[in-house]
């Protein structure tokens, strides 16, 4: 026998492991079937309904989508759709600046492996709910406005931004820092000389990129009332309003292919 033979004998065969997890797993699936109740009728009628929900999304409803008409320009989709791209700009903005300071904060290469565990902390328990359930409760205090839609994604974003800034400055070069240290400086010099003109490209795209999640997130906050496209969305789709809901699905899907193309362009001139 030879040394590869002997290799090939001894190694543990795994196989017969992924086997049993295998059909443990397949048998888990089916078994979940058991207890379902599917509604076949559904299946016989699914082409019909799709006709139906593909030709009301086909005709669009343009005096909603300016504003004229019977409906008024603030009820129109233009007017939400600015409304939407705000929310999501000034959320965004806001957070950004806000998690500069937790970032320092959080960072070891400013405060130490010590104090930068308590910036962690903080960062994570401001993230630490959903910005759906983060509205639901701003909701309740500031009401039904795109303030609770700026103020959610303020929030969330400061904990989100100030995570990844804070892994940005401690992946920096420490060579400025060190050279600084070396000739005296204190910890507001080596912030403003050493530590600024190095992050700053990286922090304006990662916030770039923040805005473009932002922006899909104010769509989906307005369907508790925060403000944007997300109300009229929820309101067409419950009464089945499809002429409705294919001008407001339109106007989502350039907005963010706009938002995703510009904010793309100038992520790739900063990094």
């Amino acid at each position: 026998m030879t040394k590869l033979e002997k290799v090939l004998k001894s190694k543990k065969k795994t196989w017969v492991i992924n086997l049993i997890f295998t059909m443990a797993v397949l048998l888990a699936v089916i078994y979940s079937f058991s207890g379902s109740a599917i509604n076949w009728t559904r299946f016989r009628t699914i082409g019909i309904s799709l006709r139906i929900m593909i030709e009301g999304l086909s005709n669009l409803k343009f005096d909603f989508l300016f504003g004229t008409g019977v409906y008024q320009f603030e009820e129109g989709v233009i007017y939400l759709t600015i409304e939407t791209l705000a929310i999501a700009f000034i959320g965004t903005l806001c957070g950004a600046i806000l998690a500069i300071p937790f970032s320092f904060l959080a960072s070891r290469n400013i405060v130490g492996r010590g104090f930068s565990k308590i910036g962690e902390s903080i960062l994570v328990l401001i993230r630490v709910f959903p910005e759906i359930v983060l509205a639901i409760i701003l909701v309740k205090g500031f009401g039904m406005n795109a303030l609770t839609g700026v103020l959610t994604i303020g929030l969330h974003s400061i904990g989100m931004l100030g995570k990844l800034f804070s892994e940005t400055i401690d992946n920096m070069d420490k060579s400025s820092i060190e050279a600084l240290d070396a000739v005296g400086a204190n910890i507001w010099q080596k912030i403003r000389y050493g530590i600024i003109p190095q992050i700053v490209p990286e922090l304006s795209s990662i916030a770039l990129y923040r805005l473009d999640i932002n922006v899909r997130s104010a769509t989906v906050l307005g369907i508790i009332g925060a403000g944007g496209l997300g109300a009229s969305l929820i309101l067409a789709a419950e009464n089945w309003n499809w002429d409705i809901l294919g001008t407001i699905m339109l106007s989502i899907i350039v907005m963010v292919l706009v938002v995703d193309g510009i904010s793309s362009r100038l992520r790739s001139k900063l990094v």
